[in-house]
């Protein structure tokens, strides 16, 4: 069963760097494509300054992460940064929905463009459920369900959807997640 392609995407921190992860990681060569070089040639994606703000963040560390994000970083002529306040559709200041900066702005600027979906690592505990009501027509994307879905559509072979994610799992804690689980187990159907 394919999953409706996305055409329009607002992308939140994490899953910008959780997509960069597999070719941040010199050591690994998993013989898979790209999934944030992907995602950016695939469709339009979008995010908020906060977003890209919290990406110069964490290329302060030391660390796969930092790797990761300054690969987001690097590849910024195929996303565009759009500010979500300064619009006439939006608030004129964040709202209050729990979330992180970057995800409450990533929310606003997705409903704002009415794009097909949110992409966020945010599948797990409260958070979901909270996304899952501020979005306003826009599909929450999991990212560890994109890469599911690329395999679905017939973009990527499902031993290449399985490697991304599991290459991408133990950086970014998904191992014990019983959402991943299920999504590596559908994969084998």
């Amino acid at each position: 069963m394919s999953s409706p392609r996305l055409r329009t995407v607002v992308a939140d921190t994490s899953a910008l760097v959780s997509l960069a992860v597999p070719r941040a990681d010199a050591a690994v060569d998993i013989g898979a494509p790209d999934p944030l070089q992907y995602l950016l040639t695939s469709c339009d994606v979008f995010v908020p300054p906060e977003v890209a703000e919290e990406l110069r963040d964490i290329t302060q560390y030391q660390d796969i992460h930092a790797a990761a994000a300054s690969n987001v970083l690097a590849a910024r002529n195929h996303y565009t940064v759009e500010g979500p306040y300064e619009r006439d559709d939006t608030p004129d200041s964040r709202p209050t929905f729990g979330l992180d900066d970057g995800e409450t702005d990533g929310i606003v600027l997705a409903n704002a463009l009415a794009v097909d979906g949110f992409l966020t690592d945010e599948f797990g505990g409260t958070n979901f459920p909270l996304i899952h009501a501020v979005l306003q027509g826009p599909r929450i994307v999991p990212t560890p369900r994109l890469i599911c879905d690329y395999f679905r559509n017939g973009h990527i072979a499902k031993e290449e959807s399985r490697t991304l994610i599991t290459t991408i799992s133990p950086h970014r804690s998904w191992e014990n997640s019983p959402y991943v689980t299920q999504l590596l187990q559908r994969l084998e159907e």
